[in-house]
């Protein structure tokens, strides 16, 4: 099973927040055990388990835009450093920003719940919600803000951000750390990967992968090699088999 294929989740096989479509889903069916599957999501792997059907949950899952990784059942979670932890704190604090603060299980969140992040929160009632004090390690952080001056000052952090201004929030992760950096980790990339992604968090993970997929359409990932509607996505998922179907012809 040497080829692996890595998936983002939300808008790239998850169109509604809470289930990936039928089609994709059997796509998703005939290539598995065929290649290696790779589910990498802004979702902490908390909210990631519920979207996926259960025959995937042993797969290999990348969560937290990279602060989280499954493989062979061993979970890691790597946090945010304690000083990057205290700039975050005041940059909440002085402009009072609503927040989602993932630990390495239970979460804060302080945010609107009819935002649609929290109709996605811990939908397998797996967790608690507890004061952003009771977060021993902060592994993934969402601000709810698009205001430049504090963009600016995340920036200067050097933490991982990635902005996402048509939901007004920003996904911060520890310094250094995304997608592309799990599937180092994991020991993936060295071998080549094909990626789908469809938002700016993708854009590392696709810029570095053999075979990119851009499903939608977005800026930061114009260079991909294919880019697809979503009602494409589950035939371009089967004819990742075709190759395999000629060589055994």
């Amino acid at each position: 099973m040497g080829k692996t294929v890595v998936f983002d989740v939300d808008g790239t096989i998850c169109f509604d927040g809470v289930s990936i479509a039928p089609a994709i889903a059997e796509a998703l069916s005939a290539l598995r055990g065929r290649v290696r599957l790779v589910f990498a999501s802004a979702r902490p792997i908390r909210d990631l388990l519920p979207v996926l059907p259960a025959e995937f949950h042993d797969e290999t899952l990348v969560g937290g835009n990279g602060a989280f990784s499954r493989s062979d059942g061993e979970l890691q979670v790597l946090g945010i450093a304690r000083e990057d932890r205290r700039v975050l704190d005041r940059i909440i604090d002085e402009h009072d920003l609503k927040v989602l603060i993932d630990g390495d299980w239970d979460y804060a969140y302080t945010g609107d719940e009819a935002h649609k992040i929290f109709r996605q929160l811990d939908a397998g009632k797996l967790a608690s919600n507890v004061s952003r004090e009771q977060i021993e390690r902060y592994s993934k952080v969402v601000l709810f803000t698009s205001r430049p001056d504090v963009l600016r000052r995340l920036r200067e952090t050097g933490l991982s951000i990635s902005v996402h201004p048509e939901e007004g929030i920003v996904d911060v992760a520890p310094s250094g750390i995304t997608k592309h950096h799990a599937l180092v980790r994991l020991g993936i990339a060295e071998s080549g990967y094909t990626a789908f992604g469809n938002d700016a968090n993708d854009e590392r993970m696709l810029r570095e992968a053999t075979t990119s997929y851009c499903v939608g359409r977005h800026p930061a990932l114009a260079f991909a090699d294919r880019h697809l509607a979503p009602e494409a996505v589950p035939r371009a998922i089967r004819d990742l088999l075709e190759p395999e179907r000629d060589s055994a012809a």
